[in-house]
């Protein structure tokens, strides 16, 4: 066995097959002819230290015949225990592993090493059972579904994804959601086949989040691309033996699916999900694990999240809203205008519309007629502090503010420019109001300005106010965005 174990030790996740796959081969050979024999307890723990390499040999015949030679050992072992099934240990290490599951490859260096000498190794560690146990385990890990008598244990730590993650896809985070978001965002080094499953599962129940504008930092969406795109050459596109209705149906929302995706994680968890398929719902782990399922998940979703970094982050077209916007003699229709620039109406269109506000400043011109460039600049300062934009349409209107052509002249209002904790709606009333005086399209009587005119709004230093507001709001909102940009650039 001295010579055996040598081997053994060579045998790592890098090995090459030509020298790797004889060695587990012969220790798997071994195991297969006396699965509960005097040495079974060694060769099963060879196995398993040797599990992260089999990991890599996904489809070769090594990986079928580790796999069988563990359910054996699995099998005999148990049967060595007295007719009581009790050992006298009251627990096992394998459980604390189970309780405390990272991932799949990680876990299985919990195993103990063969290469230190049995004669070291406390009792529990080296009981019958507890080699049972870890045989069912690794065989689980490379090959999933393929064992019985796997503990429905979920590691605490996922079950606490599970719940941070279901308040997040709900809209009901209990803080930032881009860090619950972005612990999921790459697929771990290593991956077993239930890891990728899982990891793909719960990309594709992140994405619709965020794709959605919730969260504006375009280094998660581009990590999560980059990850959906680094699992790919691991999903070859092809037909599956699955026929229809095989595959899981994910009907039941982004809550639950990304509570699957976690639970493929772990042994523990794939436990509970072959459960609930034995008992005549939910998809077999062999359907969770289909190559062809996930890679139409893992297009999916990387597609969404290349539409939503063109919305959220790249530039947008407005022409068309010149017909919505401008009245036939080309002058500012300033009422569906300044409507558009209500907060949590039709957060889409609210951006939109201020992104037209600042292209229409911008193209005007210092020439153009001055009511509209003053009322296209007051509309660009309300949407900087008072709507949520996507960074690309506040990068955009940064732009334009920080260019801004302000006019000259003294302030004679000691009294200020509004009132105290003015409403968006007030003050975008203002601002129509004040095109309507300045068009002559209102009566001056007729002023909404709660005793603060809205000729008030013209005035030279609040013009400056705004822009310099307007300014320091959105700087400082995508403060890591635009750092971000600029270290872009500079390279």
């Amino acid at each position: 066995m001295t010579e055996l174990i040598e081997k053994w030790a060579e045998v790592g996740p890098d090995a090459a097959p030509e020298d790797a796959d004889p060695v587990v081969l012969e220790c798997a050979r071994l195991l297969t002819a006396e699965p509960g024999g005097e040495q079974a307890v060694l060769l099963t723990f060879g196995l398993v230290n040797m599990a992260p390499y089999v990991l890599g040999r996904r489809g070769a015949p090594v990986e079928r015949a580790v796999v069988d030679a563990l359910a054996a050992a699995a099998e005999a072992l148990d049967a060595r225990l007295p007719r009581t099934g009790r050992c006298g240990h009251p627990a096992h290490p394998y459980t604390g592993t189970l309780e405390e599951w990272d991932t799949d490859a990680d876990a299985l260096l919990d195993a103990p090493d063969v290469q230190v000498p049995l004669a070291a190794w406390d009792e529990a560690a080296a009981c019958p059972h507890n080699a049972a146990g870890w045989a069912r385990t690794a065989a689980d890990v490379i090959l999933p579904g393929s064992v019985d008598g796997i503990p429905e244990i979920v590691p605490e730590d996922h079950l606490s994804t599970v719940r941070s993650l279901g308040s997040v896809l709900n809209d009901y985070p209990n803080g930032d959601p881009f860090w619950d978001l972005d612990l999921h965002a790459r697929p771990p080094g290593t991956l077993s086949r239930a890891a990728l499953a899982g990891y793909v599962v719960v990309a594709h129940a992140n994405c619709w989040y965020a794709g959605s504008g919730r969260i504006r930092q375009r280094s998660l969406l581009d990590d999560m691309i980059e990850g959906l795109e680094s699992v790919l050459p691991l999903l070859p596109d092809g037909a599956c033996v699955h026929g229809d209705g095989e595959h899981p149906a994910l009907g039941s929302g982004s809550e639950q699916e990304a509570a699957e995706g976690i639970h493929l994680q772990s042994p523990g968890g794939r436990a509970v999900l072959r459960e609930e398929h034995e008992d005549g719902y939910g998809a077999s782990l062999e359907a969770w694990t289909c190559t062809t399922f996930l890679r139409a998940l893992a297009v999916e979703a990387r597609g969404h999240l290349r539409e939503a970094v063109d919305f959220l982050f790249g530039t947008r077209e407005t022409a068309h809203l010149d017909a919505v916007y401008l009245r036939p003699d080309g002058r500012l229709d300033i009422a569906p205008l300044s409507e558009r620039h209500v907060p949590f109406e039709n957060e889409r269109a609210s951006e939109e519309a201020a992104l037209w506000a600042a292209r229409r400043y911008e193209g005007l011109g210092p020439d153009g007629p001055a009511p509209d460039r003053t009322v296209l600049l007051l509309l660009m300062g309300t949407a900087a502090d008072s709507l949520e934009l996507s960074y690309g349409i506040a990068r955009e209107i940064l732009g334009i503010l920080r260019t801004a052509a302000l006019p000259g002249g003294a302030c004679a209002h000691a009294d200020g420019h509004a009132p105290g904790r003015e409403r968006t709606a007030d003050r975008v009333a203002r601002i129509a109001h004040l095109y309507a005086l300045e068009t002559r399209l209102a009566p001056e009587d007729a002023d909404p300005g709660q005793g603060f005119g809205s000729e008030r709004l013209a005035c030279p230093a609040h013009l400056a106010e705004v822009v310099a507001k307007g300014i320091a709001e959105i700087e400082k909102r995508f403060e890591a965005e635009l750092e971000a940009e600029e270290k872009r650039l500079a390279e």
